[in-house]
């Protein structure tokens, strides 16, 4: 019995056993083909829809790409209508501008012009008034020399203007009485004055450029500036000119230089006869026969001798005659071709000198002038 058992017990368990098995193996089995299957179907699902899914994007992005490309050439058309205003739009104001600056330039051209024309009218206006002043001027200015008699030379004018005591006045008590005043009294002595503005005329008569020099001369010899001429020293021109030397500052060096010592005028026209050029024309300022040769030259001159006695030469009328005809004679030597002009201030006692100095005028081609008291003033 425990045989028959322990038999059965061993049968029961293997036909339970391979229930089981066959129950699990058929699970399994079971289970195998339904998760197989079912994977096959979800993957085999999956794929087409990502394949339809892939197929509409890639239609919808050719359908983008066809709208990018039509949008990228719209853009392109704006963008070239933009240039192609922005251009015009710049060319329009470069235009604009130009026009703008073009007009702006004709308005200062024709305001320049304006300005032009203005000053134009004005200067021709100022230039008829001037025509009209110089040639009231001239007309004075010439009736002036006709009526004096003497013409004033366009350039190289030199004027001599005795400086010797005997400019200070007429007569001879007058003379000696303002030698011995003061300085400031004899420099305003009407004959030296009236000798001063004689200088003065001349110079007013001279045309602007022209060249001149004036020379005081007594027993020393000096310039239009007050430079001391020394012999052998040739005297410089001066221009009549804006740049030029000032007639104020010739007046005031004449000025301070009072009348004082003997006439020489030989020195006076060697001093001439050493400038160069010539001088055209000498106006010879003075009042009567000089009183002082050159130096050396006195003991040989005819009429000129010693007082008993003394040692210095006695001055007579016959010897200022003397003396001026030595001057005369190296002034012919030497001032062929000069014209000379004598202006003869009134002096007592030497009346006699109005023929010396007619005769030599004229032999140089010039004038003898006795001017009225007050000339040229007057």
């Amino acid at each position: 019995m425990s045989r028959n058992t322990r038999q059965q017990s061993v049968v029961s368990f293997s036909l339970s056993f391979l229930d089981i098995l066959c129950c699990g193996l058929g699970a399994a089995v079971l289970l195998l083909l339904i998760v197989r299957y079912g994977e096959t179907i979800a993957e085999t699902d999956e794929q087409g829809l990502l394949l339809v899914q892939v197929t509409e994007i890639q239609q919808q992005i050719a359908i983008k790409q066809e709208k990018l490309t039509e949008l990228e050439r719209i853009a392109e058309a704006i963008r070239s209508q933009i240039t192609a205003k922005t251009s015009e739009e710049d060319a329009t104001s470069a235009v604009s501008r130009l026009q703008a600056q073009h007009l702006s330039t004709l308005v200062q051209e024709v305001q320049r012009q304006r300005a032009a024309l203005n000053k134009a009218r004005q200067q021709l206006a100022s230039a008829a008034v001037a025509n009209q002043q110089k040639a009231k001027v001239a007309t004075e200015q010439s009736s002036q020399q006709h009526l004096t008699g003497l013409m004033v030379n366009s350039d190289r004018v030199l004027v001599l203007l005795d400086r010797s005591a005997s400019m200070l006045s007429d007569t001879l008590v007058e003379i000696i009485r303002l030698r011995a005043s003061p300085m400031p009294t004899r420099a305003n002595a009407k004959k030296w004055v009236s000798a001063r503005g004689a200088v003065k005329w001349v110079v007013d008569e001279l045309a602007d450029g022209a060249s001149y020099q004036v020379l005081t001369f007594s027993d020393e010899i000096h310039d239009a500036r007050g430079k001391e001429i020394k012999a052998n020293v040739a005297p410089g021109w001066e221009v009549k000119s804006a740049g030029g030397l000032p007639k104020e500052q010739m007046v005031n060096a004449i000025a301070q230089r009072h009348p004082d010592g003997p006439t020489n005028l030989k020195s006076a026209l060697e001093a001439a006869s050493r400038m160069r050029p010539l001088p055209a024309q000498i106006m010879l300022i003075t009042d009567g026969y000089p009183t002082m040769p050159t130096q050396g030259r006195m003991r040989p001159l005819r009429n000129c001798h010693t007082s008993s006695g003394r040692s210095s030469i006695l001055i007579t009328p016959q010897c200022r005659l003397e003396v001026f005809k030595d001057a005369r004679r190296m002034a012919e030597r030497s001032l062929k071709h000069v014209r000379i002009d004598v202006i003869l201030l009134p002096l007592e006692g030497d009346s006699n000198s109005i023929y010396g100095y007619w005769h030599l005028a004229s032999h140089f081609g010039g004038r003898l002038l006795t001017p009225a008291q007050g000339w040229p003033t007057s």
